[in-house]
């Protein structure tokens, strides 16, 4: 028996990323990101700097507390964009916004590591949009211009070439020498916006991915109080619940439940080679008050 071995054509490692839907979604996704992270930064330096200008005389309270809600909007436009663009796993959080007094909310939102890990995505999402924004129009442009557009450039208009140094592309010979250097950087365009997209997708889910433990805790609660279940079945009614990804594991489950446990809010019941799990009747009973 022989097992033939497929060796990637130049298409395929080079061309193919042009027909790809995910290189045009990446390329999208990099040039909206010097609007958006120019907006962001705006919104969350004015915000907080007038907040904190004015909490001496307390009217800078409700302009941090909407400054942060306003933080956490955009974060989950960012978590939208990143689902539909990069495909990142993203999970279904609740907003987990705190009802009543304005000085309430602000100390909710200021104890919450997720505010806090949002916002610091937020101002990264500055640095990242303008450098993908240049390093996508720049690639883009330079492979066009020197491979495709320059030499009749330069036949027109000898004077419109590049100056490079004391060598000056003032002659269509000259031109053409920078056509190949062009042309492979035009063929690695898609190649370098597709790494590019793949590495704003792993910042995206570092951030904006995790899911807070209280959420997932009640989470795993309502799981149970519908009946005793194995974690097999905690963790598909889990998935059901927030969505599949690297957000959601079996360690983590694992490191939920055993907490859950040590507080007395989940039984465990061992035998044979699975545990069954249900809610205590302190669990109950706090569940139904809420």
């Amino acid at each position: 028996m022989t097992t033939e071995v497929h060796v990637p054509t130049f298409f395929e490692t080079v061309l193919h990323p042009y027909v790809e839907r995910r290189t045009y979604l990446a390329l999208l996704y990099a040039l909206l990101g010097l609007p958006l992270g120019i907006f962001y930064f705006v919104f969350i330096v004015t915000g907080l700097s007038l907040g904190l200008g004015l909490l001496v005389t307390l009217a800078g309270i409700p302009v941090l507390v909407l400054t942060l809600a306003g933080c956490r909007g955009l974060a989950r436009l960012e978590r939208t964009l990143a689902a539909s663009l990069l495909d990142a796993p993203m999970p279904r959080v609740e907003s987990g916004l705190e009802e009543g007094l304005l000085w309430r909310r602000l100390v909710s939102q200021l104890r919450s590591a997720t505010v806090w890990r949002e916002l610091a995505y937020l101002l990264i999402r500055f640095a990242t949009g303008v450098a993908g924004f240049s390093i996508a129009v720049s690639v883009i442009a330079g492979g066009v211009y020197y491979g495709l557009v320059q030499p009749f450039i330069v036949a027109i208009a000898p004077s419109a070439g590049q100056q490079f140094g004391s060598w000056r592309v003032n002659s269509v010979g000259r031109a053409l020498l920078l056509v190949p250097p062009g042309l492979v950087l035009l063929a690695l365009a898609p190649t370098i916006i597709n790494i590019q997209g793949r590495l704003e997708r792993s910042l995206a889910g570092a951030f904006l991915a995790r899911i807070p433990r209280a959420d997932f805790r009640r989470a795993i609660a309502r799981s149970l109080a519908r009946g005793e279940t194995d974690a097999f079945g905690l963790l598909a009614d889990l998935e059901l619940y927030f969505g599949r990804g690297p957000h959601l594991t079996p360690v983590k489950l694992e490191a939920s439940l055993l907490a859950l446990e040590d507080l007395d809010l989940v039984v465990v019941e061992r035998s044979g080679s699975r545990d069954r799990y249900s809610l205590s009747a302190k669990a109950q009973r706090a569940l139904g008050r809420s």
